[in-house]
């Protein structure tokens, strides 16, 4: 199909784009760009980029649906129309396009909403090395855009968000623009009406309040570029030692907040979203330490050759001086957190890849990941390693839709939670729970992957 030129002068023309650019535009949507029964059918934006759409299928009637979006003053997405019952996919495009031009002015703010603060518009407080990687270099064009459409999604950023991630606080900010993707990404409902906790989230009734966090170290500069920290030899130390320590020591200082208490949270499912930027690359090797920690219970494998199996041993306390008891979701004082969530994929690699995917590819750009993936193989107790071009059918086709936001996402349940989680409420995370004394997984992803790294190739 094609607009021609009815809808306006060149620069004005309606463009059509793919289903992954429209997603990330509809990460602004209350539930992100879930539209069941309806199927995407075909988007489209103007050429100046100031309004966009998408005509939808409905199978069961054989008709078509159509909605358009255009930006507000602050650049944010709005949305300004919903229309179904088109016979032809030409009649709905020809709504979206008298649609998107039916003003040649910005949309206005909503009554009472704060105009928010430019998000690449450096402050006094001057800018972090990250920060110039995404604002100054080609090779992290990608990102720079998913960044920006995930921020302009967010429903009410804090007046600090915008100095934060320019500066020393660029990974927790990061963080959170991640959890609003992989949260709107399966048709969670998130809203931001108090200071905090950060996000409500809904979805088909369930609800849980979250609160984002990052384990950090005490240097001011720890966890963004510098030089690469590898994981500490000793396996044991690894799970239980100074990474399991800054788990439990950052998990407990949000648990002091006593968030629970709060009337709006009282009585609701309240859950701590943490990631790891303690060291730079420690988000890759630290993961293990969190359920080990949350559970008391220590990973380790027994036997020798065909007899090597897995055995889960329990333990009273984590390494190091300050001896923090193991177990947070055993000790019944802690029944109002219902569980952690976590992700090691709220990196500049995970935000370059969705940008790569949605069409912003600078020219000679290649990414190749390189991981390993959880293998589910009965008795297996090592993982499967993967190298491949993010590009290539082979990468896509390790998940029925390609990479998604949400795939890295885990959800670890307190066995002894006031107020569960449903599983519902979060479909496309990992989630880990107790059964019968064992500690077992429910996913919908055949391929999970455990940690990866990803390489520029050609880039800037």
């Amino acid at each position: 199909m094609s607009s021609g030129n009815k809808f306006g002068s060149s620069k004005m023309l309606i463009k059509p784009i793919s289903e992954r650019e429209f997603a990330l535009y509809g990460l602004s949507l209350s539930r992100g760009p879930n539209f069941e029964p309806l199927q995407y059918f075909a988007g489209y934006k103007l050429g100046s980029g100031s309004a966009c759409g998408c005509i939808l299928v409905d199978q069961a009637n054989r008709d078509y649906a159509a909605k358009c979006l255009r930006r507000r003053i602050d650049h944010c997405w709005a949305l300004t129309g919903t229309h179904t019952g088109f016979k032809t996919p030409e009649a709905a495009l020809d709504w979206i396009g008298a649609t998107m031009h039916a003003s040649g002015d910005p949309e206005p703010l909503p009554s009472g909403a704060k105009k928010r603060s430019p998000l690449l518009r450096p402050g006094s407080k001057g800018v972090s090395p990250e920060f110039e990687l995404i604002t100054k270099t080609l090779s992290h064009l990608p990102a720079l855009m998913a960044i920006g459409e995930c921020y302009l999604a967010l429903p009410n950023p804090d007046r600090n968000f915008a100095s934060d991630f320019q500066t020393n606080n660029f990974a927790a900010r990061l963080f959170e623009l991640y959890l609003l993707a992989a949260f709107r990404e399966q048709g969670v409902r998130v809203v931001q009406d108090f200071e905090s906790p950060d996000f409500l989230i809904e979805r088909e009734g369930a609800t849980c309040w979250v609160e984002a966090v990052t384990a950090n170290s005490p240097e001011p500069r720890a966890g963004g570029i510098g030089q690469w920290v590898h994981a500490p030899e000793d396996r044991v130390e690894r799970l239980t030692g100074a990474p399991a320590e800054r788990f439990a020591k950052t998990l407990r200082s949000k648990m002091q907040r006593e968030y629970h208490l709060l009337d709006h949270v009282r009585g609701k499912p309240f859950a701590i979203a943490i990631a790891d930027f303690h060291a730079s690359g420690s988000m890759v090797w630290s993961r293990e330490a969190l359920p080990t920690y949350l559970y008391g219970v220590r990973a380790d494998t027994v036997g020798s050759g065909q007899e090597k199996k897995a055995v889960g041993v329990p333990i009273d306390k984590l390494q190091g001086k300050s001896e923090i008891p193991a177990g947070l979701f055993r000790d019944p004082n802690n029944a109002h957190l219902s569980g952690v969530i976590f992700s090691n994929a709220a990196t500049l690699s995970k935000f370059n890849r969705m940008g790569y995917f949605a069409g912003w590819r600078p020219p000679g750009l290649k990414m190749i990941r390189k991981g390993h993936l959880f293998d589910r193989s009965p008795g297996a107790l090592t993982s499967i390693p993967f190298e491949l071009d993010i590009a290539s059918k082979e990468y896509s086709s390790l998940w029925p839709w390609g990479e998604t936001w949400c795939q890295e996402l885990e959800v670890f349940h307190n066995p002894l939670a006031k107020h569960p989680i449903s599983f519902d409420l979060l479909p496309g995370a990992t989630h880990w729970f107790e059964d019968h004394d064992e500690i077992q997984c429910k996913t919908m992803w055949a391929n999970n992957v455990l940690a990866s790294t990803t390489a520029l190739v050609n880039g800037d």
